[in-house]
């Protein structure tokens, strides 16, 4: 196969948005264009003139806590203090929204952020109780709709919004944006996508459309930010060419942490403060609740390898109490190694509760939603999917996943390995064009190649986990990295890689390692 040159890469990664009317923050969807947006930002409004208390119910993953900080953020703008925001503690209050919460928190209207969607029994105690429920959710929506003044939900099958699969954190921004054109205001709400495109990564979202921009413009605004939060982020990053892939491996389980281990309000807290020396503090908590996550997520990880039950279709591993703040990671973890959808079900007296991660294209909450009659409750979306079961129905759920044909999201690409890469052409001209077509995740794959016949020239050992090599090619030498090594590598071996591209601190190109083998020479 004959290597790649700059130009045909360009026109590759053109090709993946060939189809996409998005191309700038201009071209963003009116907010109008959300079914019920005009209609709850009116009764906000109307709220906000009869100085009515204003409640923001979230959740606590990454999205559910940004979507209240926006809120939170956005009514500051306004210098509106009658609203406040709280988010549910997944230990002592569950997912999302509950009657009990309404109750202990009395209030004249409620915007859910991130979660509502399933709320039947807290919309008939909001309709019963005079109050006003404004839902934003971005779940897939079951057979029926909860009682409700407006729900904003691009799910929904009348909605003309042009995009289904964004975040909670988009909708509230859409919200705030909704309130200002109804308010008549003049403040600036672009200063609020670095929490958006935070939510989208971290929740997963395709980065096509609607999503790419956003997050584009968000990571601007992150990068040029001088709240406190964001400095300290920033602070602790190891590149300064900040990517999606720095929101997603650093940033997101950070403040994911808060919400898996003890509380999700000490994430909001952070990226709240007013200070840097709160800032710091309430950093240190989650630095610290973070590396407790990595801990518990590493026992439970090595514990489910051998309770594993394995299909062509998806893999099931389940434990006795096992931490329900991690299940998600531990399932992404095995959907990773596994090649394919994961569930990880923690087992408390007879029910069986966890959380599951899709596998490259496969549509999970539909594949879910047709299992339906062995659950007792689940939701979610296409990634990411919650759910629980008694232990009686585990092994007829498993079967007949595998006898189910897995649903697919039609917009996903997967499309990762471009082709064969020149060493040659490594360098700071490939960044540029790469760079230009980011953000990549979910979606946008994170362009990679693949050398043949590359000769290690030298290398050197990090924390006996990682390895730095020189690779060379006839006379042209490139340095790689290859993490959390299976096998270390000696000079003089011959190599088939594939990697992608990262730029370093001193903007030279390095080679990221995905697969290394060993080669006759």
């Amino acid at each position: 196969m004959n290597p790649l040159k700059k130009a045909e890469i360009t026109k590759i990664l053109t090709n993946r948005f060939a189809d996409d009317p998005f191309t700038s923050i201009k071209q963003l969807p009116h907010p109008h264009q959300l079914k019920d947006a005009q209609k709850a930002a009116r009764l906000i409004a109307a709220a906000i003139q009869n100085n009515q208390n204003i409640l923001v119910v979230g959740d606590y993953d990454v999205d559910g806590v940004t979507s209240c900080v926006i809120m939170e953020k956005f009514f500051h703008l306004i210098s509106y203090q009658n609203a406040r925001y709280i988010i549910p503690n997944r230990f002592s209050d569950g997912y999302g929204i509950n009657p009990l919460i309404v109750e202990k928190n009395p209030a004249d209207l409620i915007i859910t952020v991130d979660n509502g969607i399933s709320a039947f029994e807290t919309g008939e105690y909001c309709k019963q109780n005079g109050i006003t429920l404004i839902i934003t959710d971005h779940h897939t929506i079951k057979d029926a709709l909860p009682t409700a003044d407006a729900i904003i939900n691009p799910q929904q099958t009348d909605c003309p919004f042009p995009q289904k699969e964004i975040c909670g954190a988009s909708l509230a921004w859409y919200l705030c944006n909704a309130i200002k054109l109804e308010m008549g205001l003049s403040i600036q709400l672009i200063g609020l996508l670095d929490l958006v495109s935070i939510a989208t990564i971290a929740d997963m979202m395709p980065l096509k459309a609607v999503n790419k921009l956003l997050v584009k413009a968000g990571l601007k605004q992150f990068i040029t930010s001088n709240a406190p939060a964001n400095t300290i982020l920033k602070s602790h990053l190891k590149s300064t060419h900040i990517t999606a892939q720095d929101i997603a491996f650093s940033i997101a389980p950070l403040i994911n942490s808060a919400g898996r281990m003890r509380d999700g309000d000490i994430a909001a807290k952070f990226l709240l403060s007013t200070d840097l020396a709160q800032a710091q503090a309430h950093y240190q908590t989650l630095s610290t609740l973070n590396q407790a996550r990595k801990n518990t997520t590493q026992e439970i990880l090595q514990s489910a390898q051998k309770s594993l039950l394995i299909g062509e279709n998806c893999v099931i591993a389940h434990g006795t109490h096992w931490h329900e703040g991690v299940l998600g990671i531990v399932a992404a973890n095995l959907s990773a190694l596994y090649q394919r959808p994961a569930i990880v079900l923690s087992q408390k007296d007879n029910t069986f509760k966890g959380s599951a991660r899709s596998y490259g294209d496969t549509n999970l909450i539909e594949a879910i939603k047709m299992q339906a009659g062995f659950l007792t409750r689940f939701g979610g979306h296409a990634q990411a999917v919650g759910l629980e079961l008694e232990k009686e129905n585990l092994e007829p759920f498993f079967a007949s996943l595998q006898n189910t044909p897995m649903p697919k999201i039609s917009q996903i690409s997967t499309e990762e390995i471009l082709g064969v890469l020149d060493l040659a052409d490594i360098d700071t001209e490939l960044l540029e064009i790469l760079e230009h077509f980011e953000p990549y995740g979910q979606g946008n794959p994170q362009p990679s190649f693949s050398c043949h016949q590359l000769k290690v020239t030298a290398t050197k050992t990090f924390k006996s986990l990682h390895q730095q090599l020189e690779l060379s090619s006839t006379s042209w030498k490139q340095k790689a990295m290859l993490f959390f090594c299976k096998e270390f590598y000696q000079t003089n071996d011959a190599v088939d890689i594939s990697f992608y591209l990262q730029r370093e601190p001193d903007n030279s190109p390095l080679m990221v390692l995905k697969t290394i083998t060993k080669c006759p020479l």
